[in-house]
């Protein structure tokens, strides 16, 4: 089955690259397009895409429509697509359940790359700006700033299932490779996930890894990241 995407842009060149880009993609269909932020959460409703790449400027805010989405249609994962290539300006969008960042001027391949890595279960960044976001989290963790906050209510709740798959979300595992790890089925992990976010107040995984590691609730390592 094909992964289908809402292409959400107020530059209809934009829009048009970006399909006559992945039509040429095997299994991945773009079923539709939307120019403003309130044409993306009424096409969203209408289309139940898989994944929707977001302009983040553009009329409505595209910040506000990715919360939206992320709250109603947890199962639709939102990459944004920005002419900003900023970490802090990367949190903002986290806290509004984004589940991957690209800058306008990417590669044709990472477009493509977020979107398979997404609809997988996990969530992507450019590896430049991830070295920087990873970067900025050993800082801190290595003592060079401010000590992770004590876990909030919910924390405490964690099985040490449920710690031991929050570990490997903060590593970029998807969710195929996390029960492959675990030995456990897809379906396991995800209903662990959901009792993960339930928990801990969340609406996705993202959410899940900043705040894991926010609290010291996870460990940064050498395994793989969210980007290729």
């Amino acid at each position: 089955m094909s992964i289908t995407v809402l292409i959400a842009d107020d530059h209809p060149l934009l829009r048009e690259g970006l399909a006559r880009i992945l039509a040429t993609e095997p299994g991945i269909e773009v079923v539709g397009e939307a120019g403003s932020a309130d044409e993306a959460l009424a096409k969203v409703e209408e289309l139940r895409p898989d994944v929707v790449l977001m302009d983040i400027s553009m009329p409505g805010g595209g910040l506000m429509a990715t919360r939206e989405i992320s709250q109603r249609f947890p199962d639709t994962g939102v990459i944004i697509l920005t002419i900003h290539d900023d970490e802090q300006y990367l949190y903002e969008l986290v806290r509004a359940g984004a589940k991957g960042y690209l800058v306008k001027d990417s590669e044709p391949r990472r477009v493509v790359e977020a979107i398979r890595h997404v609809h997988a279960g996990g969530s992507y960044l450019p590896p430049d700006l991830m070295d920087k976001v990873l970067g900025e989290f050993r800082r801190l963790q290595e003592g060079g700033g401010t000590a992770p906050e004590r876990p909030r209510t919910g924390a405490e709740a964690l099985t040490a299932r449920e710690l031991e798959i929050l570990q490997l979300i903060v590593e970029g595992r998807s969710n195929a490779q996390i029960a492959a790890a675990l030995y456990i089925s897809e379906k396991t992990v995800k209903n662990h996930i959901t009792n993960i976010l339930r928990k801990l107040d969340l609406h996705d995984r993202t959410q899940a890894a900043v705040f894991a590691l926010r609290h010291g609730l996870a460990k940064l390592d050498d395994g793989p990241d969210g980007g290729p």
